[in-house]
């Protein structure tokens, strides 16, 4: 199951969700999934997949930032705090073009709040 969002304008996509039930685990259907969204992204334009993981130290989160990373996502190292959560989160991206520049997690996180704020706070409207 994932939860994805397009910022069309920005060319990147968002992936806020994606879980694979626990007796499937292992058997990469996760990063199947990866896949076939990093090969829909690029064929329709996109310039990155963006996620943000947890960034305390735990076990579990060292381990959803390991699949990533397989997967071929940069973390990158600023710390995110959210008003209305009290854990903190980094962002990892995917480049799905030719890009010599590297992207901070500051810029990640624009696209992530500007995602949220469409999804959660308009109904998905696109404010004026």
């Amino acid at each position: 199951m994932s939860l994805t969002g397009k910022l069309v304008s920005d060319q990147v996509l968002i992936i806020d969700y994606l879980a694979v039930s626990e007796k499937e685990r292992g058997h990469g259907l996760g990063k199947h999934f990866v896949d076939y969204l990093r090969q829909k992204a690029a064929a329709e334009g996109y310039q990155k997949l963006i996620i943000e993981v947890e960034s305390k130290e735990t076990l579990d989160n060292r381990r959803r930032i390991g699949f990533w990373q397989s997967c071929g996502f940069l973390l990158t190292e600023y710390v995110h705090h959210y008003v209305w959560v009290p854990e903190t989160y980094r962002a990892m991206y995917l480049p799905l073009i030719a890009d010599s520049r590297k992207t901070t997690g500051e810029e990640l996180f624009v696209y992530i709040n500007t995602f949220h704020r469409l999804s959660f706070r308009r109904g998905g409207k696109e404010e004026s």
